[in-house]
């Protein structure tokens, strides 16, 4: 942990154009496995696995999102975090909507579709997470200099990992995440609908995708 320099009062990006995108980007998710079905039998093996492999990726981001939310609180973009799932990676929270988001892409059945999606908004996190990186290389210097050369930006190295002592609790921080692992793991049913829909003709697909 690194103490805080003097920093700017704006925000280093604005969060809230990003969540915009983000809501965006589901409901193209959404539209697009209304519009698409797999290829093969709705209850084949095939789908069977990627539906249970699905869940259990959200499951693992949900845990992950709340291991790092254990350890940085309501203090992001104002406290320089390296111990945790930060000794392994500098945005952890971001990997771990990764793989929720792709585990949801899988519950559907398509692995096009979680590649695509899953991709898209790789490159929404990884914008942001360069705009949040400037700032804290600019309050921080040597210090996030020095963490930055030890630690990958997204992809983890585990041979880093120091779980430390430093944690913090803050409830406001704790609420999000659980409100954005309701809405995740809401992709559960949903895909049940979904299929439903399609299998008894209500919606018809206009393309199968493998």
């Amino acid at each position: 942990m690194s103490n805080r320099r003097a920093a700017p009062d704006h925000s280093p990006v604005r969060q809230k154009i990003r969540i915009w995108i983000l809501r965006a980007l589901a409901v193209a998710f959404v539209a697009f496995n209304v519009l698409t079905q797999p290829f093969g039998a709705d209850d084949g093996p095939w789908q069977r696995f990627l539906e249970v492999f699905g869940t259990a990726l959200i499951m693992a981001g949900v845990i992950g999102r709340i291991i790092a939310i254990l350890y940085i609180g309501d203090r992001k973009n104002s406290n320089l975090v390296t111990e945790g799932p930060y000794s392994i990676t500098r945005n952890p929270l971001y990997l771990c909507s990764l793989v929720m988001i792709f585990g949801a892409g899988l519950i559907f059945g398509s692995l096009i579709g979680a590649v695509i999606f899953t991709f898209l908004a790789y490159v929404i996190f990884w914008n942001t997470a360069k705009r949040e990186e400037e700032y804290l290389a600019h309050i921080f210097g040597v210090s996030f200099a020095e963490y930055a050369r030890s630690t990958p930006f997204f992809w983890p190295d585990f041979s880093n990992m120091n779980w430390g002592s430093d944690r913090t609790f803050s409830p406001k921080a704790l609420l999000i995440t659980a409100r954005d692992a309701i809405l995740i793991i809401g992709v559960i049913p949903l895909s049940e609908i979904v299929n439903f829909l399609h299998g008894q003709d209500y919606v018809v697909a206009l393309v199968s995708l493998p």
